[in-house]
């Protein structure tokens, strides 16, 4: 059996533009809770830096988690998150322990 895998991804806007990046890291969080696989997707806000976001996910498997990035919701959120950058996407997969 597959073990659980973790994602972590750290999501840094341009300053003026937090809160377009907060409508599309939510709107992603709320459709990839909605996928099969999908144990836990938090979204968390860095109260220091208002323009950082990190997602926090759990999904019941490797290929729970590629499906996922293959969904049509992933790669909205990427095209809409992409000129709204002010740094490159931070993204780590992670065993769980």
């Amino acid at each position: 059996m597959d073990k659980r895998v973790g994602v972590i991804a750290k999501v840094t806007a341009r300053p003026d533009k937090a809160a377009e990046m907060r409508a599309v890291v939510l709107k992603l969080a709320q459709h990839s809770r909605e996928e099969d696989g999908c144990v836990r997707y938090d979204v968390l806000h860095n109260t220091a830096e208002p323009h950082v976001f990190v997602l926090v996910e759990e999904w019941a498997s490797n290929a729970d988690l590629d499906a996922h990035n293959l969904t049509p919701h992933v790669h909205e959120a990427i095209m809409k998150a992409t000129p709204l950058a002010g740094a490159p996407l931070d993204v780590g997969r992670y065993t769980l322990l």
